[in-house]
């Protein structure tokens, strides 16, 4: 679903509703602007945060002389979806980097996970966030940048409304306590433009920009730069007055009126770095042109980008960057150059631009992807300081402070004496961390001496030194399972089946899970799907995998994705299945297309058979069930389920959808029949299947807090482990922070009892899907808590290249006979 923030809250659970919840800790000094100081009585705060739907109001409370809010949640005995609570308040966010506030909780295990929201104009700013593991008041930052847009906001300096939320988990009461709400990140010289002008034209671009932002804010972070995120809707030529340089990460549809403002910063001599998208307006004043669109040759023509006779000081020789097209441009003689071009995979140059600089500006004519990202940061830091000099000295003092602050150590020296430790006489590992502190000891030296770009480059040798020394100090545990999920029927981008299992194997990984059929779609020879195209040209896919896992030793459990149909299935299988009446009807009355009905018994045979066809006719090790359940709470209301589920419970249902929701008798008989046609499939699935192959291993990727998505999405995985329908279970565990990450886990194992629980990680989906640091600690929170393996998300290029051979070097690699065994460690539990 790096640990720069999303966010955070508090809660201090509360045994039974007549007991009396202990006094939270003293509230620690802040030394921050509050935008809201709580100096209000008990009516008004109730009246300032007024509480959505079924929740209860707030209160005020001293706690040594220091109030904070006590927010209660109310879930044993209600149907309340989420505890919530508005506060009208107006706010200008513009220049800041988002908000700040303390936050206490006791226990967080009630509560799937907490929200923060900004209202403005005609939508919302949504942030989601993870409570912080300490057991005392801890600092919960938002970040403008980690947000995401709902409907049309009017930018951050139109906030009318904040709203907190704490989303049901278990049917417990909870309550917890926020105070010192205020901004954070007031004084920067770097301004990060988000295009939010294109949500309301344009909500996929949307989406893009803020990926685009968040992938530059994140190399920002890792520099140790101060930015400001902002909209592009709040720009103004005065807000930008302090700045020194503006990035516009990707800006698709920038109004001219913001191009302006803009235009009166380079004038008044502010820079700019721009990525992709360069406003026509803007192109006289920085001196570059751009043209059409260029569409790759073919996958891997724009593969790298590489300096040329105009390169900027600091510019890595080869930067890795995977682009599918770019945007031609040119410089203009006299007053711009080109700095870089782009390569091939073969290595050979394309002719075309990648890097144009001029005076105020620098110009990349793709968007900045987190491949490479070493070199990217790099290139980032070498634009950055050619248009900004003053800045390269504050770059260059933070990659130095850097180069020890990563996992779960805070600086150098700590780092330094707990590899030490961790090595424990691996010879390797020491090598590379004396390495380390010579590079470390050479930037410095850089640094005194004012060659700052140099001692940024050494200040990243020594970093991934010390991270290569830390990976090294690792120890394999005998017996793990060790599985990654591959989202791309067609493996790793770049390689064969061959080379990506082989890789897999030699560091260590015991199975794989290819993602080779959909509710619409098979990328095998099928009698029961239809046949992707791909196929004609590329091949049986289920075929090259399995023959490379022979191959190899890898287990291979085929994964199949559930009724949603997919991107590859062909319009008019999907257009047939919508005449028949097969497709999802949602509670409002709009049609979702894409997914089957699951209550429809055509579609639970083609989910069904689909499985067993491939039991059938491949020698597999398993089989994977994914997105086994409704999409939401909204699905189905088809008329094929009105009818079907009034058969079942022997009456007519006067008022649909509406009685299924607010009748409480009919309420739960229709949760009960939604979560029967999911189960229905999981058990005909595990019983045939292994009539066919007795050996065969029936697993599943679900939804990681059991207790609300049984009624939400119709997944009761709980009783499928119960019923010994699954032999190993994959929560997707998709969290950057590590003590969210451990309480799910701790609490999933007391749902799958004797049935394996191999916890899905989301590397994929962090900040950083390369973060080998993050990647160790959540495996050694599996081992701590004794599930004997875990799953990662998702087997790609960068985790084939950047991620497995670190792993290798220690965590997963060949154990000792003299290590612990997964198998004893699951016996412990």
């Amino acid at each position: 679903m790096c640990e720069r923030f999303t966010a955070a809250l508090v809660i201090i659970l509360i045994i039974s509703p007549l007991a009396v919840p202990q006094p939270a800790p003293p509230i620690p000094q802040t030394d921050y602007g509050l935008i809201d100081s709580l100096s209000y009585s008990q009516q008004i705060a109730q009246e300032a945060w007024q509480p959505m739907a079924g929740s209860k109001h707030v209160s005020i409370v001293d706690i040594g002389g220091k109030r904070a809010l006590r927010m209660p949640c109310n879930f044993r005995g209600t149907r309340l979806e989420r505890a919530s609570w508005d506060r009208r308040i107006r706010l200008d966010l513009t220049m800041c980097k988002g908000v700040r506030f303390l936050f206490y909780c006791r226990d967080t295990s009630p509560v799937a996970s907490f929200s923060f929201y900004f209202h403005s104009g005609d939508g919302w700013y949504a942030g989601r966030f993870d409570a912080p593991a300490s057991a005392e008041w801890g600092a919960v930052e938002i970040h403008k940048s980690a947000t995401n847009i709902e409907g049309s906001p009017a930018g951050w300096d139109k906030v009318d409304t904040i709203r907190i939320s704490a989303w049901r988990g278990q049917n417990v009461d909870t309550e917890f306590y926020v105070t010192a709400l205020g901004r954070f990140g007031t004084d920067t010289k770097i301004v990060v433009a988000r295009g939010d002008s294109a949500a309301s034209a344009a909500p996929d671009e949307a989406r893009a920009a803020k990926e685009y932002t968040d992938i530059v804010a994140g190399f920002l972070d890792r520099a140790g730069l101060s930015y400001i995120v902002v909209s592009d809707l709040d720009v103004t030529a005065q807000r930008l007055k302090p700045a020194k340089l503006i990035i516009l990460p990707y800006n698709p549809k920038m109004p001219d009126d913001v191009a302006d403002e803009i235009a009166k910063f380079l004038r008044a001599g502010g820079k700019m770095i721009a990525c992709y998208t360069l406003p026509n307006r803007l192109e006289p004043l920085v001196h570059i042109r751009t043209g059409p669109h260029i569409r790759q040759k073919y996958p891997g023509w724009f593969a790298s980008i590489r300096p040329c006779e105009g390169a900027l000081e600091g510019m890595p020789s080869t930067t890795g960057q995977a682009s599918w097209n770019i945007q031609q441009a040119s410089a203009v003689e006299g007053q711009s150059r080109v700095a870089a071009l782009w390569y091939n995979n073969k290595g050979q140059s394309t002719a075309q631009p990648a890097v144009i600089v001029s005076d105020n500006c620098a110009y990349l004519t793709h968007v900045l992807l987190a491949d490479d990202p070493a070199n990217k940061l790099q290139l980032l830091l070498a634009m950055v300081g050619n248009l900004a000099p003053q800045l390269w000295r504050e770059a260059a003092q933070n990659r130095i402070d850097q180069i020890g602050r990563f996992g779960p150590y805070d600086d150098f020296s700590s780092a330094r004496r707990s590899i030490r430790d961790l090595a424990s006489g691996t010879d390797s590992a020491l090598s590379v961390l004396g390495q380390a502190g010579e590079l470390r000891e050479q930037a410095v030296r850089l640094l005194s001496g004012g060659k700052f770009s140099q001692a940024i480059f050494t200040s990243e040798k020594a970093r991934e030194s010390m991270i290569e020394a830390y990976c090294l100090a690792q120890k394999p545990l005998a017996g793990e399972h060790r599985a990654f999920w591959c989202h791309s029927a067609f493996g790793v981008a770049g390689m064969t089946w061959d080379q990506a299992i082989e890789r897999l194997a030699e560091n260590g990984f015991t199975a794989i899970l290819p993602n080779m059929l959909w509710g619409g779609v098979a990328f095998y020879k099928s009698n029961v799907l239809p046949t992707a195209e791909a196929v004609e040209e590329k091949g049986d896919q289920i075929r090259l995998c399995l023959a490379a896992c022979k191959k190899h030793a890898v287990e291979c459990h085929i994964w199949k994705v559930n009724y949603n149909m997919g991107w590859a299935t062909d319009k008019k299988f999907m257009a047939g299945m919508k005449t028949q009446g097969r497709t999802q009807v949602s509670y409002d009355g709009s049609e979702n297309d894409r997914w089957l009905c699951p209550s429809h018994p055509d579609n639970q045979k083609l989910e069904i058979q689909s499985m067993l066809e491939v039991a059938r006719k491949y020698d597999v090790d398993g089989l994977h069930f994914d997105y086994i359940r409704y999409p939401g709470k909204d699905g189905c209301f088809c008329k094929g389920c009105r009818q079907r589920f009034e058969k079942t419970v022997g009456k007519a249902v006067g008022n649909w959808p509406g009685d299924v929701r607010n009748n409480n008798s009919l309420r739960e008989k229709w949760l009960n029949f939604r979560r029967q046609q999911i189960t229905s499939v999981v058990a005909a699935v595990a019983e045939r299947a292994k009539q066919i192959r007795p050996d065969i291993k029936i697993s599943a990727a679900v939804f990681r807090n059991w207790p609300a998505d049984r009624d939400s999405i119709g997944q009761d995985w709980k009783l499928w482990c119960d019923k010994g329908y699954l032999d190993f279970v994959c929560p997707m565990d998709y969290t950057a922070s590590n003590s969210q990450f451990h309480r799910m886990v701790a609490q999933q194992l007391t749902w799958t009892g004797k049935v394996p629980c191999y916890p899905g990680i989301g590397l994929g989906v962090w900040p950083d899907p390369t973060d080998i640091c993050k990647l160790i600690e959540q495996i050694n929170i599996t081992r701590r808590l004794g599930t004997g393996g875990f799953t990662v998300f998702n087997y790609g290029p960068a985790q084939a290249s950047e991620v497995l051979p670190l792993l290798g070097k220690g965590m997963t690699g060949r154990p000792l006979s003299t290590l612990p065994d997964a198998s004893e460690a699951v016996q412990r539990r």
